[in-house]
Formats: structure tokens, sequence, C-alpha cells
């Protein structure tokens, strides 16, 4: 599990005891290694000497032309064995009370993004089902 701006907080000791607890290796990714693979994070793949190409990493065609370097929200990035675990760590978070919206499963396709493109695809995706909701909710009323 890859914690993003959670190290040293109280949520992010929490959520590597959780995660400790289900099996999981808790990783807390510093800013400085943003720029590595997912994959090379979890250890899926090995660390090569040169950089990833510019296609590997993008997420999507929209962040070809505004890629961002860093950023500071707190996300979560889980390698899964088993779907059941995820259900377990999410089941325990809302139990403790504890929020990280932006969480990703590792797949064979963003295993080569960025944790940077990993990030605004996830931003992406949550803004978007965020307003999808909120309209749901007014034609309700």
């Amino acid at each position: 599990m890859l914690c993003y701006n959670l190290k040293g907080t109280k949520k992010g000791r929490k959520i590597g005891m959780l995660g400790s607890f289900l099996g999981f290796r808790v990783k807390y990714v510093e800013k400085e290694e943003y720029s590595k693979t997912i994959g090379v994070l979890t250890g899926l793949k090995e660390e090569v000497a040169e950089e990833a190409s510019r296609e590997e990493t993008s997420g999507t065609d929209n962040e070809k032309n505004e890629e961002i370097t860093d950023f500071e929200e707190e996300m979560l990035v889980m390698l899964l064995a088993d779907n059941r675990i995820l259900d377990k760590l999410l089941f325990q978070m809302k139990k403790e009370k504890v929020q990280v919206p932006l969480k990703a499963i590792v797949t064979a396709k963003n295993q080569n993004w960025t944790s940077t493109a990993l990030y605004s695809e996830i931003k992406r995706e949550h803004e978007s089902m965020t307003k999808a909701e909120q309209a749901g909710k007014k034609k309700e009323e």
C-alpha cells in the first residue's frame, strides 16, 4: 500500500496500522519518489537507470499538456492479491472514521505511470463522480 501525504500524521499511522494488520506492506511515499513508476514503488518492477518513456507514464492525453510534478492531497494506492482484502480495509477505515477520498488499485496499465500521473487521473475521476453525485441529489429534491 502506497500512502501519499500521510507520513507522520495521526491518520497516516491509523492507515498504516490497519494496512499492516491486513497484510499490506505499507510505504509512505516521499515527494522525491513521485517520478518513479507505481510498479517500481510497489516492488512489481525493478528500477531502471533511465527515465520511463513519456507515453508510459502519462495517465491520459489531457495530462500531456499540463503535467504536475507535486501534489498535497492524501492518496492511497493498493496492490491487491484479493479483492476481499480491499473490502476489509475499506470497512475498517469507515469504522475508524479515516477518510482518504483519492484511492486507486494497481493495474497492468497504471503500474507504468508515475505517482503524479496517477494522481491526475484519480483526481479527475473523483471530481467527475462527485459532480454526478451532486447532480443526482439535486434531481431528487
